[in-house]
């Protein structure tokens, strides 16, 4: 979107509302995209903890200046109302149906999400949209470095160790915010340095391990480059591939395919990962094949019970498979919680769900389709752990039976989100029945509306491929906010705003970096938060799952911390005795044993070692396998902060530096003495 100019009002020599309205809509933006689409928000939440009514006066406050300003430019800027009635339109119809259903946490992310999609177009189209969409691929690119970072430690932020997510936690919706962003935002970035985002970002998208998006991204590279071949041929043009501005993309892709060496020889789960990567795809089928024996093996007994009066509904089916299977399901991020995200919300969300009421009045198809629910949600337990492209089948099948199950409208967001369908379309249907499948369709309609250039397909492509393989979307407004920028900045290309040289221009750069600059001080004031309010030992419970046999005991991984990568557990194979660690057995401590770095540890009935930095060697009281004996093991281990930690910090201030030295323009000595 290189075509995208600066709209200006006339020059006035006293500040007036019309003048300084869009330097006020380029920090609110700036400070949007940066606290959002960076991930910072859930980080600064716990800047709030015990605090939820100052919490909720501080997002008021953020949520009504986006309101407000965006009608005040609604109201001064004709050609901005002119330019989103469409997209006004449109989104009108996407909330209408949420009144349909109780609004639940899940329905009020829907809004907040399609709230400040909607707002951040005004703002960019107020302001600059090409300075809009510069910043966004600038957080792109940082999110790229953090996820590099994430893979060069053991512990990093993730979620699933071993995969890169950056700050994002979930290495699928990391992947899926670095591909939009950088559909959205890749032609805004300078010619020459094109190249080298495109080659940062496609190299963080592999080792975030996330083949649906990797895919993804594939068709949305193919897509394009196809469309420009095919006018190239059809206007009798010859396809030139110019090798000059080559080196720099060379270097870079150099210089990261040795980061991924480094972290294929230093991080033992990564490499681990990597392997279960490749092994995954090619035993799906064999996958599909045992997991659809066992879902039909699982359905044709609770069928045969259909005429027993306690059979299970719909509705307790639904209840009861919908509680316990997920794969690596990310929160839907509600804006004005003060609590940080939960490991597991799909959990909680659940429990919550409204009922499931309105059943078919064929009694048999009522149980054989709750029966094909329970069988579903039995075998989704723990089919993620034997093949997560296996399980995405399982639930896109749950998802579509629900959806024939629900009435015309549907059963309301809570209910479609429990289920975790992992896909869009099918989450909408779910919700809102068959008028769901219009909401995003209509999100793809506009994406492909605005089009002017086969290089504005790659948005659209990406944006089809995130929503048939993840439910997201439109309850993340990390992910959805590079697609509002990217559809706005087509929008503003395709109106055709034109670029006037006014000293409105140089105050708007300076509240671009205000805002941005902002955004940072947000993150690094949550992180002195969490620093502040986190305990020097971690408690948890040993999960039973994790426990395997070695050296005459039974080895587990430690609880991690509420706040991964910011905190790492103390060295305990080097000075076990001179740091605090507990390992209790029903309350009762266990002995700790020490043994020299070198050695190889083993432990005795009731002795406990710790082999790696994150994991304990224990043995139970009387030998017992603790899997099966009944008892809980509760363990204390103290707390760092990480070189992680501090590594994400001296990435995020460098950052800053930079981006506020390309927003800030340069005035010369002349103009200063003006």
């Amino acid at each position: 979107m290189s075509g995208i100019a600066h709209f200006q009002g006339p020059v006035n020599s006293a500040p007036t509302p019309r003048s300084i309205l869009p330097c006020v809509a380029a920090g609110l933006c700036a400070f949007a995209i940066v606290i959002y689409q960076s991930w910072f928000m859930p980080y600064f939440l716990p800047f709030f903890t015990g605090r939820d009514e100052f919490a909720r006066l501080v997002f008021h406050a953020l949520y009504g200046s986006v309101l407000i300003v965006s009608i005040a430019v609604l109201a001064i800027r004709r050609y901005v109302r002119g330019a989103i009635l469409l997209l006004a339109i449109a989104g009108a119809m996407a909330v209408a149906p949420v009144a349909l259903h109780p609004l639940g946490i899940v329905a009020k992310c829907y809004l907040i999400t399609l709230f400040l999609g909607g707002g951040a177009i005004v703002l960019m189209l107020a302001s600059s949209p090409a300075m809009v969409l510069r910043l966004c691929a600038s957080v792109t690119a940082l999110n790229a470095v953090v996820c590099f970072l994430d893979i060069l430690f053991a512990n990093g932020f993730t979620s699933t160790l071993g995969r890169a997510a950056g700050l994002a936690i979930n290495p699928n919706v990391a992947a899926a915010g670095l591909l939009l962003g950088a559909a959205a935002s890749y032609r805004a970035v300078a010619p020459n340095w094109r190249a080298t985002f495109l080659v940062l970002v496609s190299a963080a998208l592999l080792v975030t391990l996330s083949r649906s998006n990797i895919l993804a991204a594939c068709g949305t590279v193919a897509v394009p480059f196809a469309v420009d071949i095919w006018q190239q041929f059809r206007g009798h043009r010859r396809l030139r591939l110019d090798p000059r501005g080559w080196g720099r993309p060379l270097a870079v892709a150099l210089i990261l395919l040795g980061t991924i060496g480094v972290a294929l020889a230093t991080n033992v789960y990564f490499r681990v990962s990597v392997g279960n990567s490749f092994a995954g795809m090619i035993s799906v089928g064999k996958a599909l094949d045992e997991a659809a024996d066992a879902v039909d093996s699982s359905h044709d007994e609770v069928a045969s019970s259909a005429l027993d009066p306690v059979a299970p509904s719909s509705q307790q089916a639904l209840a009861e498979s919908s509680s316990a299977a997920t794969i690596d399901q990310p929160t839907a991020e509600p804006s004005i919680r003060s609590d940080p995200p939960q490991a597991d919300p799909a959990r909680a969300t659940a429990s919550s769900a409204p009922p499931f009421s309105g059943l078919p009045s064929s009694a048999t198809g009522q149980s054989t389709n709750a029966a094909k629910i329970q069988a579903l949600g039995e075998r989704l337990v723990d089919e993620g752990k034997r093949n997560s492209i296996s399980a995405r089948a399982l639930f896109l099948e749950r998802g579509l039976l629900a959806y024939r199950e629900g009435g015309f409208f549907g059963r309301g967001l809570e209910v479609a989100q429990a289920l975790a369908p992992h896909n869009t379309l099918v989450l909408f249907a779910i919700a809102f029945g068959h008028i769901g499948w219009l909401i995003p369709i209509g999100l793809v309609a506009s994406a492909f509306w605005y089009v002017r250039s086969a290089g504005d397909l790659a948005l659209g492509v990406a944006l089809v491929g995130v929503m048939l393989t993840s439910h997201d979307l439109l309850l993340t407004p990390s992910l959805f906010l590079p697609v509002a920028l990217g559809i706005g900045g087509m929008l503003a290309e395709r109106r055709g705003f034109t670029e006037t040289h006014s000293s409105a221009k140089k105050g708007e750069h300076r509240s671009f970096a205000f805002g941005a600059n902002a955004g940072v001080m947000a993150f690094a004031v949550g992180c002195i938060a969490i620093l502040l309010i986190t305990p020097s030992l971690v408690t948890g419970r040993l999960e039973n799952e994790t426990m395997f046999t070695a050296r005459g005991g039974y080895e587990t991984l430690l609880p991690r911390s509420q706040f991964p990568g910011l905190f790492q557990f103390d060295n305990l194979v080097l000075d076990p005795l001179l740091k605090a660690s507990d390992l209790r057995e029903e309350g009762t401590p266990l002995h700790q044993v020490e043994w020299a770095p070198n050695a190889w540890p083993a432990v005795g009935p009731g002795e406990y070692t710790f082999r790696r930095r994150d994991a304990v060697l224990f043995s139970a009281t009387d030998s017992s396998d603790p899997r099966q004996n009944g008892r809980t093991y509760a363990v204390a281990v103290p707390l760092s902060v990480s070189a992680l930690c501090l590594a994400l910090l001296g990435t995020i201030i460098a950052w800053s530096i930079v981006s506020t030295s390309a927003l800030t323009p340069r005035i010369s000595r002349r103009e200063a003495s003006l």
